[in-house]
């Protein structure tokens, strides 16, 4: 699995990526998780 960011200009930045059982430990299958990572990363306010 991978996490793509795009810039304005359409530049991509790989933000995480990992196997499936590696985003179930870090993600944890639930999207306020991945929104609290992102917002500690400085990716999303």
């Amino acid at each position: 699995m991978i996490l793509i960011e795009f810039d304005e200009i359409g530049e991509a930045t790989i933000v995480w990526c990992g196997s499936h059982d590696e985003y179930e430990v870090t993600f944890k299958n639930n999207k306020k998780t991945i929104e609290r990572w992102l917002i500690k990363k400085g990716l999303i306010n």
